[in-house]
């Protein structure tokens, strides 16, 4: 720790000096504020290692328009980039091609009442797509007192002890959203993030994501949910989904809407509740993929 404090003196009280300032070299070019040689002695060699964020952590960079020129190494894999902010957006420098990871909708709970509005728009969506909100069901309602930041529905309970997840599809217990890219752009949806559900105690107790590419005939995405057994604020964490393995949602013209749908069964009571819900700073339910 010493040495590194000494060091960062001696470059403070270097540059200052002097115009430029040289790492493993003492003569650094006059046309630079900071020239980095890979050697000091012509036999070790290193390289400049820049800051190393996921998507999301690159999403949480306060960015503006003069922070244009700013550098990370985006580690997303397979799809690991260097990337620039261009005063706009992030743009790959490495490897060369044309997708780019980033926010394709997402929603925040906080703030709201009453369930939330039916459709609910996301907050932030891409420039290449429209989106529809998020909507409840018709077999859905907002009656009772309804839990404060979070976007949800009442009125889950139908066939109690027996419904199944064909019982509630059949009497409309679902919300469901909408992604249709813009003419003359394409996308690939990759994840749904980290999100978290609030349920009541006669609230479902399962569920399932669905998506539908002719808003007919729908898919299950993974397996059943367990939606959890906290009933307060707190909520129940879910696990982020990956789709980038779902060939129905890579590479989608504006020809396509991917309608998705969320199912839930196993209520025990008219009054039960369920809501996506607000968990921490930010959007609490974000949709990622890759646009053109």
């Amino acid at each position: 720790m010493k040495i590194f404090l000494v060091s960062l003196l001696f470059l403070f009280l270097y540059g200052t000096m002097h115009s430029q300032v040289g790492i493993n070299t003492t003569t650094p070019s006059p046309a630079s504020v900071l020239d980095v040689n890979s050697s000091s002695d012509g036999t070790n060699f290193g390289g400049f290692m820049p800051p190393r964020v996921s998507p999301a952590e690159r999403d949480l960079i306060p960015v503006t328009a003069s922070d244009e020129g700013l550098m990370v190494y985006v580690i997303n894999p397979p799809n690991n980039q260097l990337q620039l902010w261009d005063g706009t957006s992030w743009q790959i420098v490495f490897p060369q091609q044309i997708f780019i990871d980033t926010i394709i909708a997402s929603w925040d709970m906080e703030g709201l009442a009453n369930y939330g509005p039916s459709p609910f728009t996301p907050g932030n969506s891409s420039s290449s797509v429209v989106v529809n909100g998020l909507e409840r069901g018709t077999g859905l309602n907002t009656s009772g007192t309804a839990a404060g930041d979070a976007w949800g529905a009442s009125e889950w309970y139908s066939a109690a002890p027996t419904e199944t997840q064909s019982s509630a599809i059949a009497n409309n217990k679902y919300v469901t959203f909408t992604i249709t890219p813009n003419t003359g752009n394409n996308i690939s949806i990759s994840s749904i993030e980290p999100y978290n559900i609030r349920r009541s105690g006669t609230g479902p107790i399962n569920g399932i994501w669905q998506y539908s590419i002719d808003g007919v005939n729908f898919i299950d995405i993974g397996t059943v949910i367990n939606w959890g057994v906290t009933t307060s604020g707190a909520g129940n964490p879910q696990q982020a989904i990956n789709l980038s393995g779902v060939n129905d949602l890579q590479n989608i013209n504006s020809s396509t809407t991917i309608t998705f749908r969320v199912v839930c069964w196993g209520a025990t009571g008219t009054g039960g509740t369920w809501y996506f819900n607000d968990f921490g700073a930010g959007d609490d339910l974000i949709i990622r993929g890759n646009t053109n």
